[in-house]
């Protein structure tokens, strides 16, 4: 007996078209335009909060070293076309932490040495706007390019009994959010505070 199979249709296989395709990337582009200005900012912060941070560590790490081992410690910066490092050095003839003396080697530096990038985030001051002093008395002034306030130099030293050179060392994300820590002279105190775009008073990190 002859049997008759009835071939059936094959189901229709749905594919991608060139359209649909197109118009894929074209959202996925969009997408990347709106978050580039959220992931850039999010970098600028991060990375202000790092050389904060960092420069915090180094800060405390200066004022308990020079009271644990009763001799002057400092905190020294250097500039070299328009880059910034620091660290920490330690009086090796009794007569303070000098630049002189460090190259010398009569003054020993103490770790690592911090490299801090030009431009971007990290240690500087915003230019073009007004800002607010942090001590509240009228506005931010002095030589806008030299982030680091302390005297006449860049050295911020820390002696045995624990007092310290009065400084400022600020730090911004580069658009419109700053950072600045605060030594205290007769205790070596440190203090962070941070000001935006739009504020009338520098205040403690939220």
């Amino acid at each position: 007996m002859l049997h008759r199979y009835m071939t059936q249709p094959m189901p229709h296989q749905a594919g991608t078209t060139l359209p649909e395709i197109v118009i894929v990337l074209g959202l996925v582009a969009l997408m990347m335009v709106i978050a580039a200005p959220a992931l850039t900012s999010a970098r600028r912060a991060a990375a202000l909060g790092r050389a904060t941070s960092h420069i915090h560590a180094l800060l405390s790490s200066g004022h308990a070293r020079a009271i644990l081992r009763c001799q002057t410690e400092a905190l020294v910066f250097e500039r070299d076309a328009g880059k910034w490092r620091c660290f920490l050095a330690e009086d090796g003839d009794g007569d303070g932490v000098r630049h002189s003396d460090i190259r010398r080697g009569r003054d020993r530096i103490v770790g690592e040495i911090f490299e801090l990038d030009a431009g971007g985030a990290g240690l500087g001051i915003l230019q073009h706007i007004r800002i607010p002093d942090p001590s509240g008395r009228g506005w931010l002034n002095g030589d806008l390019d030299d982030p680091v306030r302390a005297g006449r130099g860049d050295i911020i030293t820390f002696t045995n009994t624990g007092t310290a050179t009065p400084s400022s060392v600020y730090f911004t994300n580069g658009v419109d959010r700053m950072k600045v820590l605060r030594v205290y002279g007769p205790t070596g105190k440190i203090r962070e505070l941070e000001w935006r775009r739009g504020w009338s008073t520098w205040s403690a990190p939220r």
